[in-house]
């Protein structure tokens, strides 16, 4: 009987891998297979290496899902021109956001299980802060107001991607019909008076009314804290302590 030969495997030369390397095709394998599918072996696999060996570049399949969210926001580019305004401003960071996000799918729920910090995100948060200065808000209102605006994007992203990304929007509506219809109308007569509405919800209208709320409301939040009647309701109290009327 003869015998089955296995095919020759080939491997990456000793010492032809970088650190960078393992992280970008580590992101490109996370998008494309989804972070249930992202394996270390598949990693290997895909970098012609042996696990072991990716471990001489990364800590951890933690560190390295940190690594891929930090790449990942290299590609971050906000819409231009970028507005001078504090409520334009958080607009303009919540859709760069977005759309660099529904590009990296996988980027979603890394930052939503993963605590992600780093050189990178410093370094965004410093320009977004540094914007935020330009247009009168403080660091510690703008630093509030950056991760106000990310985590709800985040979320959002994560909510729509299953919803109307993974397949078209008109079958995502299409579910909320057919799952209605097997229901007592008579029990529902709201919702089902909203049907159209519901199979909006994962939209990019329905992005922009949370956004657009949330920004107005931080922008109004330190517009109010700077009117002069929000500073009259601080005056001098016994021994030159500031004190609240």
């Amino acid at each position: 009987m003869a015998r089955t030969v296995k095919p020759h495997r080939l491997r990456r030369p000793r010492g032809s891998l970088t650190r960078e390397q393992v992280v970008k095709t580590a992101l490109a394998l996370a998008d494309q297979e989804g972070l249930d599918a992202f394996t270390m072996p598949n990693l290997a696999s895909r970098l012609e290496c042996g696990v072991m060996t990716i471990y001489g570049y990364i800590d951890s399949k933690e560190d390295l899902l940190a690594a891929i969210g930090q790449w990942g926001l290299r590609d971050l580019r906000l819409p231009q021109p970028i507005p001078s305004d504090v409520e334009g401003i958080l607009l303009s960071w919540g859709r760069g956001l977005r759309q660099l996000l529904i590009e990296h799918p996988s980027l979603p729920m890394i930052f939503l299980t993963q605590a992600v910090v780093g050189p990178g995100i410093f370094r965004g948060v410093e320009r977004l802060l540094g914007r935020l200065g330009q247009s009168g808000m403080s660091p510690t209102a703008g630093v509030h107001s950056i991760y106000a605006v990310l985590t709800y994007t985040t979320g959002f992203v994560a909510w729509e991607i299953p919803r109307t990304h993974r397949q078209p929007q008109a079958a995502y509506a299409t579910s909320w019909r057919r799952e209605f219809a097997s229901l007592p109308p008579a029990e529902f007569p709201l919702a089902g008076g909203v049907l159209d509405e519901l199979g909006q919800v994962a939209s990019n209208e329905q992005f922009e009314l949370g956004l657009t709320a949330l920004a107005a409301g931080l922008a109004g939040k330190m517009s109010r804290a700077k009117s002069p009647a929000a500073r009259n309701r601080r005056t001098a109290g016994p021994g030159g302590r500031t004190l609240r009327r």
